[in-house]
């Protein structure tokens, strides 16, 4: 009999070894995702304090210069108020200290349209000095305030004065300056104020000594 081949017992094949655990992979950790998403959102509130921060300066320096330029407008508006007595002129003309008198005299001119008709005005005016340290109005007047019509800055101003008056019924018809009689005072008022304030002097009541039209 042949002899039977000897076989040898198969060996056992080595198991493979263990997969790689789960989740052990190339993909990113679950921390790790975590902690990035928590870093973004830390980065976008910074972002967000500091976007208002500088907006809050930006318009806080905005609105302070202009307040800036406010104050320092009023302010001014307030020194030139203090500096300008006809700013008080109530209160500064009720001191009857150093008020001065002066007539005009009869001023005589044609009203509007009225080539064939005169009017005769004479105005009573009283005034007081702006400055009272000036030394090119203390020759005006004495120390009683009666006023030095020989003085040659009076002479300019009385006419001037005269000028603005003549001017003032020139634009008025007859029917204009009977309807406004009433009101004549402070509209002659009005009109020569800017004659006196050019001599440093505050006109205050004027009043109508004479008044004729013919």
């Amino acid at each position: 009999m042949e002899e039977t081949e000897k076989q040898e017992p198969e060996k056992p094949e080595k198991k493979k070894k263990k997969e790689k655990k789960e989740g052990g992979g190339g993909g990113l950790s679950l921390p790790l995702i975590i902690g990035a998403a928590f870093g973004i959102i830390i980065l976008i509130v910074v972002s967000v304090i500091i976007g208002i921060v500088v907006a809050n300066k930006f318009m806080g320096g905005h609105d302070s210069a202009e307040g800036e330029a406010k104050g320092k407008t009023e302010q001014q508006a307030g020194k030139e108020k203090k500096e300008d007595p006809y700013s008080q002129e109530e209160s500064y003309l009720s001191k009857l200290e150093g008020v001065m008198f002066m007539e005009t005299g009869r001023i005589t001119t044609n009203p509007k349209n009225g080539s064939s008709m005169f009017v005769v005005v004479n105005l009573a005016l009283e005034f007081k000095k702006m400055n009272e340290d000036s030394d090119e109005l203390k020759a005006i007047a004495d120390k009683e305030g009666k006023l030095n019509i020989e003085n040659p800055l009076v002479q300019k101003m009385v006419a001037k004065i005269k000028g603005k008056i003549n001017q003032m019924i020139g634009s008025y018809t007859e029917a204009e300056l009977q309807q406004n009689r009433p009101n004549l005072p402070e509209m002659f008022k009005k009109e020569l104020k800017p004659v006196f304030k050019e001599f440093e002097l505050m006109l205050g009541n004027v009043s109508i000594q004479e008044f004729i039209i013919q």
